[in-house]
């Protein structure tokens, strides 16, 4: 699959982030001023798609804008691409927030049933990162384009369309399919492989179905399926419950970030290590430390 880095916004208007950057690890803070400018609104869309409020969100903004500086100054980071690089240290410096909580959470705070390591449960898998990523991974490329710069960069589809020559109709409709392409990818990737022959066919459309994006016929099909089988039944069920945690921003599925209730994000049981694999990977963030 061809990867395609995302456009780097505000590069037409004045110095390049590339030139911008170099001269900031030379010394000149004016220059971070106008990265600052240049990304402070993706930065904003970002951090309001992950953070619990304003308040927390403007923090996230305030400490992802002076970790990178720090890094830039010291000679490390992105040579041109501020954006990704900027927008995944939001999303880490999150999910380290998230982990400091849950190790001074107190213990009346912990739910009695906590997810196992070696659970069976069909959604267990939920609470990793890297299976945000391997659903926007596994978008066509014009997909993960259009919704990387609707949703993230926040571009109108008039100034899209132009771009990957189509109508800014058509660039809206694409955007609508994306995401909800994305939603079943995300709800698909927590489908295990059929271990019986006749479930293979039903388990492929169950993310379809969970979401009402199937046919009358093939929908009667499946739920005369679900009804006789109950290892299929069970998981469907479980389908049904991750699809209602799915947050109604996709911003959070573009960029890896665990989706999960507020119960389950105090165990502290987020992906290790950064969360796992960024959905940035697909782009140049992949960077980042």
């Amino acid at each position: 699959m061809t990867e395609v880095a995302p456009a780097t916004a505000g590069t037409v208007d004045g110095p390049s982030d590339a030139a911008l950057i170099e001269a900031v690890r030379g010394g000149d803070i004016a220059a971070y001023g106008r990265l600052y400018d240049r990304h402070l609104g993706a930065a904003r869309r970002v951090a309001a798609a992950i953070a619990a409020g304003e308040a927390e969100r403007d923090d996230l903004i305030a400490e992802g804008f002076t970790r990178v500086l720090r890094i830039l100054r010291s000679g490390d980071g992105p040579d041109e691409d501020f954006r990704p690089y900027l927008l995944t240290t939001i999303r880490n410096t999150m999910i380290s927030w998230r982990r400091r909580d849950s190790a001074v959470s107190l213990v009346a705070e912990v739910p009695d049933v906590l997810p196992g390591g070696g659970s069976d449960e069909p959604v267990a898998s939920r609470l990793h990162a890297s299976v945000a990523a391997d659903a926007f991974a596994s978008l066509p490329e014009r997909w993960r384009t259009v919704l990387w710069r609707t949703e993230i960069d926040g571009e109108s589809p008039a100034r899209i369309a132009a771009d990957i020559g189509m109508t800014p109709n058509g660039v809206a409709a694409l955007a609508y399919r994306a995401r909800e392409g994305l939603r079943q990818a995300y709800l698909d990737q927590h489908v295990p492989a059929a271990r019986r022959r006749n479930c293979k066919a039903v388990s492929g459309q169950l993310a379809r179905y969970v979401r009402d994006g199937i046919g009358d016929h093939k929908a009667h099909r499946i739920t005369a399926h679900l009804d006789r089988c109950p290892d299929c039944r069970e998981l469907a069920g479980g389908l049904r419950l991750l699809n209602e945690e799915l947050p109604g921003a996709i911003a959070p599925l573009i960029l890896g970030v665990p989706v999960v209730s507020q119960w389950l994000s105090a165990t502290g049981s987020i992906a290790s290590s950064g969360a796992g694999t960024s959905a940035l990977s697909w782009a140049t963030a992949a960077k980042v430390a």
